[in-house]
């Protein structure tokens, strides 16, 4: 009969997906990302060290110690380490810590809960990224060409400053920043993501619309930390 179902079949058994199953696209993503945000970056780092220096005076000073190709050469390599590193980091961990920290899916918590994940990711992220972070400043600010590399950077920051003052300096700051973006950052994505709704009927459009509103929001309410 239509619809009949054999007694003598098991159903088979649903298995929720493993935490590494999301680990593949969150990495791949955030190495496309670090690498398109690249020039953005140098053009950062160049404004912030040099107060003053409007964006197009640092493109043109940049490509004028390093020729265009610096874009892809002073500190990519430490940069898409770092920012690859950072964002695979933090968005994995933050639904990991979500249900050890309240014992619950983030599907399932609120935007406190949420905010709060985040900001406890990010503390193994900023131990991660602070060595690769001092290195690719070091080298998007080297007038003098001195550095040859990400080893060769180290080599000098470990060599005039110690270890944990090479390659650990800002760190406090650098969590801070990084505490007070993701935390805000999932603290508040499901609102704007309530507010795109209303109007894009598109589930991807509002995840990407929301995404970068959150993103831009609590990017320019942490500039002030940046520095």
């Amino acid at each position: 009969q239509a619809g009949s179902r054999d007694p003598h079949l098991r159903p088979t058994p649903s298995f929720p997906p493993s935490i590494m199953d999301s680990l593949p696209p969150v990495t791949g993503a955030a190495v496309v990302t670090s690498i398109v945000m690249y020039p953005a970056d140098v053009i950062r780092a160049i404004c912030m060290s040099n107060p003053g220096t409007g964006p197009v005076q640092a493109v043109n000073g940049f490509v004028g110690t390093h020729g265009l190709k610096g874009f892809v050469q002073q500190g990519l390599g430490a940069e898409i380490t770092r920012a690859s590193f950072s964002r695979m980091i933090k968005f994995w961990l933050q639904p990991q810590v979500h249900q050890a920290v309240y014992g619950r899916p983030q599907g399932k918590g609120n935007p406190v809960s949420k905010g709060v994940a985040g900001a406890l990711a990010t503390i193994p992220e900023v131990i991660t990224i602070s060595p690769l972070e001092n290195m690719k400043l070091a080298e998007q600010l080297d007038k003098d060409k001195r550095f040859n590399g990400m080893a060769d950077t180290a080599k000098h920051l470990t060599k005039t400053r110690g270890v944990v003052g090479g390659l650990y300096c800002g760190y406090i700051g650098m969590q801070m920043r990084q505490c007070l973006w993701t935390g805000g950052f999932f603290l508040s994505l499901d609102v704007f993501k309530g507010a795109v709704g209303a109007g894009v009927s598109s589930p991807l459009a509002q995840d990407i619309i929301s995404g970068f509103m959150a993103g831009a929001f609590w990017g320019g309410l942490d500039c002030w930390r940046d520095g």
